[in-house]
């Protein structure tokens, strides 16, 4: 049996999964328990996206991947696994599934606030960086590590409320990224496995990091000019950080769009949002990492920042 720490959670896991950080000792109670056991796959006459069909309820999530096979989770504790094959450690896709699709489910069953996005780390401050698909949230979060700062996650954030206060809870400590982006920042120790087939994309592994980290600022990437920094309407905060909900198609079968909104909306109340335009030139790449970082250190008190900042060429 496998023991693993990720998302703040204790894991006892039948699957080997050599990208989630181990537990220093095995612990009697976990948090999630993984088990491989018969599932029975979503009807094919459920309608699905790629090779994916999903059934949800507010308790329960069941998922199968043509080709890959069938997972059913519950309650944010219990994951099972019915694979098409016995292979141990599975097939890096299969693993990628688990760490971001899976728990992700995981973390929303638990009511905890999953985005798609990416999370560093600066003095024990936490940014995310928000935006859609291709808008740099991974090329960011690698330059920062490149440069000495903390990747705390990429691709699913989890943000969980202590006290009322948003924190990221780091996750699985991998960035994935495009060969450009791993050439212009000389990104080494990058593997690209064979079985993922066409993607361009190579992984990095990085090192992991256990506590759960004070939310100091969301940044919404955009195309610009310049490299600036503009305060976000507080309204456009709330649609942003729903729009980027990780399960966000699943709010209305799990019962969980009220929750969902209230998170957000606590979120954008304790939080900055500010508006982040930058060209795309991985040559300024490490002005942008100057600007955040100055950024993250200018107040002790974050929800007093309401700035804007440039850096003109």
């Amino acid at each position: 049996m496998n023991h693993y720490s990720s998302y703040g959670l204790r894991i006892r896991s039948a699957v080997t999964l050599p990208e989630f950080p181990r537990a220093k000792a095995p612990a009697e109670a976990v948090d999630v328990e993984i088990r491989r056991a018969s599932v029975d796959p979503v009807p094919e006459s459920v309608s699905g996206t790629g090779i994916r069909r999903l059934e949800a309820e507010p308790a329960a999530c069941r998922l199968t991947y043509d080709g890959i096979g069938s997972f059913l989770v519950e309650e944010g504790r219990r994951i099972l696994f019915d694979s098409v094959t016995e292979r141990d450690p599975p097939r890096k896709v299969v693993r990628r599934l688990f760490a971001n699709e899976i728990m992700g489910l995981v973390l929303h069953q638990r009511g905890e606030l999953v985005v798609h996005a990416s999370a560093v780390a600066v003095d024990d401050r936490a940014a995310v960086f928000l935006g859609p698909q291709g808008a740099g949230k991974s090329t960011t979060a690698a330059a920062f590590h490149e440069l000495g700062y903390t990747t705390l996650e990429d691709d699913l954030v989890g943000i969980r409320l202590e006290s009322g206060r948003p924190v990221v809870v780091p996750g699985v400590p991998e960035i994935r990224l495009l060969p450009d982006a791993i050439d212009a920042l000389d990104v080494d120790g990058t593997s690209r496995p064979e079985e993922i087939g066409d993607s361009e994309k190579r992984y990095k592994r990085i090192d992991a990091t256990a506590d759960p980290v004070s939310l100091s600022r969301c940044y919404v990437l955009s195309d610009g000019d310049e490299l600036a920094l503009e305060p976000v309407p507080p309204r456009d905060r709330v649609v942003e950080l729903i729009a980027r909900t990780y399960t966000g198609g699943l709010l209305d079968e799990t019962g969980a769009t009220a929750d969902n909104f209230r998170s957000c909306s606590t979120i954008t109340e304790e939080t900055p949002f500010l508006a982040l335009s930058r060209p795309r030139d991985h040559d300024r790449l490490p002005e942008l990492v100057e600007l955040v970082a100055r950024d993250l250190r200018r107040d002790e008190d974050p929800r007093s920042v309401e700035h804007s900042s440039r850096i003109d060429r």
